[in-house]
């Protein structure tokens, strides 16, 4: 049933209504002016920042991780007839993503306290997400070359690789600010005001893409996972 392409799409639908609706209800409502270029996600979480709606910033991100969670399946029988092994991985580390994901919702944004022993929990709940995620990406992208799924192949890469670039050369620059502090300043100074510097930028880009990425999942899979070469008999 799951299978169901009608299924499938109100299953997209209900993610985007539950993650960005949510998310841009509680930003319209959040105390000082919420610019999503500029501030992370977490900051929707956080009952500091967000002390009067940050419950349903939370409930709506948990909600939108459940339903992905059929996604990641058919995701990995989709991939599994062109290689079993990197269609578990895919399959199996977008599940692990969303998990991660529901556990950083439940965990409150905050570096005073240690949770479990582990400060900025929160933190690293949310990177292991990212991280999860990017694993089940790049794995689909590696099916969708070697099955010859060519449309598949080209949205996915670009839904992948651009956040992930992105990201990297931004943490990059900001490693080599505290590896070389004479170069802080001009680094700072010419990136201030570039949405490129500012780490929620690349988090909602990264959330975007991952949507791009399961709605190309859903509309450019060949029916059952069949390779787009396949020839009935």
């Amino acid at each position: 049933m799951l299978d169901r392409k009608p299924v499938l799409v109100m299953l997209l639908g209900l993610i985007f209504l539950s993650f960005f609706g949510t998310l841009g209800v509680s930003a319209a409502m959040f105390p000082d002016n919420y610019d999503w270029r500029y501030r992370v996600i977490s900051n929707l979480l956080s009952p500091r920042d967000n002390p009067h709606h940050y419950w349903l910033s939370a409930c709506g991100i948990s909600l939108a991780a459940l339903l992905m969670l059929p996604l990641a399946g058919y995701l990995r029988r989709h991939l599994e007839i062109t290689s079993p092994r990197a269609a578990l991985v895919s399959g199996g580390a977008f599940a692990a993503g969303t998990v991660a994901l529901i556990c950083a919702c439940l965990v409150v944004p905050q570096h005073v306290h240690a949770v479990l022993g582990i400060r900025r929990l929160h933190e690293l709940l949310a990177r292991s997400s990212a991280a999860f995620m990017a694993i089940g990406m790049l794995f689909g992208c590696w099916c969708a070359w070697k099955g010859r799924k060519r449309g598949l192949f080209w949205t996915w890469s670009l839904a992948t690789l651009v956040p992930l670039v992105g990201l990297f050369c931004s943490e990059c620059l900001l490693l080599l600010t505290r590896l070389e502090p004479s170069w802080a300043m001009p680094i700072r100074g010419a990136l201030r005001h570039s949405v490129f510097w500012h780490l929620g930028f690349w988090e909602w880009t990264g959330a975007a893409a991952v949507f791009v990425f399961l709605c190309a999942a859903v509309f450019l899979s060949p029916p059952n996972g069949t390779p787009v070469d396949y020839r009935s008999p």
